[in-house]
């Protein structure tokens, strides 16, 4: 069952103030078509499965993995839960992801080292789909002035850091928290907070080794005018949308092909 996405306005702790009649409610996310986030077995257990074939012989050292459609065919999830098994086998050695060639191995290792791996980069991406966009409509609606004076100052500072990958990182969570801040509620500043710390893992940089470019930046750079033109115009829906495009940007980015 989809999460039930509250009004705005009851997320802001203050009652009244509904949303306009278009307003609708966060889709789940999807990802080459399919519901890539909910429902799906953990990644830990699809990467312990992976490595039930390597141990059984089936794939050999030094040998190409099957690709990652034939593999969420096989144990029956979607390719972006194939893709985070594969990051966490890649950061733990057991795998190396070839660019235009495939996925290899090159160890292999007991398969109680992942029982206490974090949440993957999809996982947290989901979480972020189903908060932000609201936290952005509820933020059109209860930002003060002295709120969107902060975000245009992140947003000149995300502008100025485009060549200095960490520092536009570190600008980037200020934008979306400053976002959060401006609903005027802590609990939703707390709940962005904790999303984006938990997503800034091994996983999540691996990964952008994978598939981060200047070119991803400049267009995350776009998205983020639009979410803040949309907050100065005080347009809860297409705040909202703005944020979804944005988030959803990222996961098909994460998503494609490996080159």
């Amino acid at each position: 069952m989809p999460p039930v996405i509250p009004d705005p306005a009851v997320l802001a702790g203050s009652p009244g103030d509904g949303m306009d009649a278009d307003s609708k409610a966060t889709p789940m996310p999807e990802v080459d078509g399919e519901r890539s986030v909910y429902g799906e077995r953990s990644y830990r257990r699809l990467a312990i499965e992976i490595m039930a074939l390597i141990e059984s012989g089936e794939v050999a050292m030094g040998e190409r993995l099957p690709s990652e459609r034939t593999l969420a065919e096989r144990f029956e999830v979607s390719r972006t839960a194939v893709r985070e098994a594969i990051i966490a086998l890649e950061i733990r050695g057991v795998v190396e992801v070839r660019g235009g060639s495939g996925i290899y191995v090159c160890g292999v290792k007991p398969s109680h080292f992942l029982r206490d791996a974090a949440p993957g980069p999809f996982e947290l991406l989901g979480a972020r789909l189903v908060i932000e966009p609201e936290v952005a409509a509820v933020a059109a609606i209860r930002a003060k002035d002295v709120d969107l004076d902060h975000l245009s100052g992140a947003i000149s500072t995300l502008r100025r850091t485009l060549g200095d990958k960490r520092a536009n990182e570190a600008a980037d969570r200020a934008f979306h928290i400053a976002i959060a801040e401006g609903t005027g509620n802590c609990v939703l500043v707390q709940m962005v907070t904790s999303v984006w710390d938990k997503g800034r893992g091994a996983m999540w940089v691996k990964l952008e080794e994978h598939f981060h470019t200047p070119a991803l930046r400049e267009a995350s750079m776009q998205d983020h005018q639009r979410v803040f033109s949309a907050l100065v115009e005080r347009d809860p829906v297409e705040s909202r949308n703005a944020m979804r495009m944005h988030i959803e940007r990222v996961m098909q980015e994460f998503a494609r092909n490996w080159t």
